[in-house]
């Protein structure tokens, strides 16, 4: 009787093991990685008070790669974006649609990587929260036309470490669709390209040995920065939809502002850059 009715219970209990084990695995989240390559609408407004006091705008057609592995836990990545643009202001002066004076050509240049792992989960709302930080450097080149043959060039490289939040949402149990907000603002950064009091001198260009590899003489003379000299917000709203079990696309709606004082309390360089973007997306 005694070894009958440990049989018994041996049985109950593998089926209740069997059947934990079974839920386990079916509510574990598998790892997802996911390449997309975007392009659409950049739209910048920059005022660099060092060289003009006024507003210069323009759109332009951006180029975006990125990677996302979305893991059960954690969530990490990388992104890569390129923009050119001419800019012009209010008096900027054209011929035969040329710009002649006035006017900006601006290339942007922006890579980060972003690391974030789940803090909180609403199961009623099928959203994710994630903190984390991110590492990011941009690189801001404006050459300011002021008659075709007389421009002045000026710039911000910064590579800073900031605060990221990031929610993630699906509206459909079990799809693989997701609406995802990210919100990043570096803490610290270190910006090259400092204390510019006009157009040509710099006091971390006065002593240069033109002689010696001008970029790491450039690197040694950057300064570490905070909310002193750098204000910085990012923030993207992405929907990413699946339209078979490897290929979607990415709608995403990318926001920079930022405000860098390049001397002291007295120049700044002002950018804001909206960006509307469409992506092919490649899930493996």
């Amino acid at each position: 009787m005694r070894s009958r009715s440990f049989l018994t219970l041996s049985l109950v209990f593998g089926v209740i093991h069997a059947s934990f084990a079974q839920d386990t695995s079916a509510i574990v989240f598998s790892p997802q990685h996911i390449f997309t390559l975007s392009t659409g609408i950049s739209s910048h407004t920059v005022r660099d008070e060092m060289m003009s006091p006024l507003l210069y705008r323009g759109t332009q057609a951006p180029l975006t790669f990125s990677y996302r592995y979305r893991g059960s836990e954690n969530r990490h990545t990388v992104l890569f974006n390129y923009d050119n643009t001419e800019l012009n202001s209010s008096i900027t002066r054209r011929t035969n649609d040329v710009a002649m004076s006035h006017y900006i050509n601006n290339l942007h240049l922006t890579f980060e990587y972003t690391f974030s792992t789940r803090a909180a989960v609403f199961d009623d709302l099928n959203t994710s929260f994630f903190v984390g930080a991110r590492l990011s450097s941009m690189f801001n080149l404006r050459n300011h036309y002021f008659l075709r043959d007389t421009k002045h060039m000026s710039a911000e490289q910064m590579t800073g470490l900031g605060v990221y939040l990031l929610t993630e949402t699906s509206f459909q149990s079990g799809s693989d669709n997701f609406l995802s907000v990210e919100i990043n603002i570096p803490c610290v950064s270190y910006a090259l390209l400092n204390n510019r009091y006009n157009a040509v001198v710099s006091q971390e260009f006065d002593d240069l040995d033109f002689d010696q590899n001008l970029l790491w003489q450039l690197f040694k003379k950057g300064n570490v920065v905070t909310f002193n000299r750098l204000f910085e917000v990012q923030a993207d709203v992405s929907y990413m939809i699946f339209v078979s079990d490897h290929v979607g696309f990415d709608l995403r709606y990318r926001f920079l502002y930022y405000s860098f004082a390049q001397y002291e309390d007295l120049f700044h360089a002002r950018v804001l850059n909206d960006q509307f973007l469409i992506g092919l997306t490649v899930k493996v």
